[in-house]
């Protein structure tokens, strides 16, 4: 009966350890959606970390930021050159001027 006390503690003790686990890791990472018509319609693509070229996906995104996941917004393909650091949840649903993203994770 003793043993059987003391697997059922340490059983539940494991249950704990993974909830906690669970609890204290990242919900989700920061992505973006880019669509290919204007106004956020048309055909749509969800990237989360790397980088990203807009080609055929000119018509809006929504970037929705998660803590410390900072999107990079290029003016050049391959995530070269000049880019505006964005900090914040952005939906922007018309034609824009950036040919890549990175999203750093």
């Amino acid at each position: 009966m003793a043993t059987a006390c003391k697997t059922s503690v340490a059983a539940a003790a494991a249950v704990l350890l993974l909830l906690i686990a669970v609890a204290v890791a990242p919900v989700s990472a920061s992505n973006l959606t880019a669509y290919s018509v204007v106004g956020c319609t048309g055909n749509n693509i969800t990237w989360g970390c790397g980088c990203y070229n807009f080609t055929g996906y000119k018509g809006g995104y929504f970037f929705n930021y998660t803590a410390g996941q900072v999107g990079l917004f290029y003016f050049n393909t391959g995530c070269r050159g000049l880019y505006i650091p964005v900090f914040f949840r952005v939906r922007y649903c018309w034609f824009h001027i950036f040919n890549s993203v990175k999203i750093l994770c």
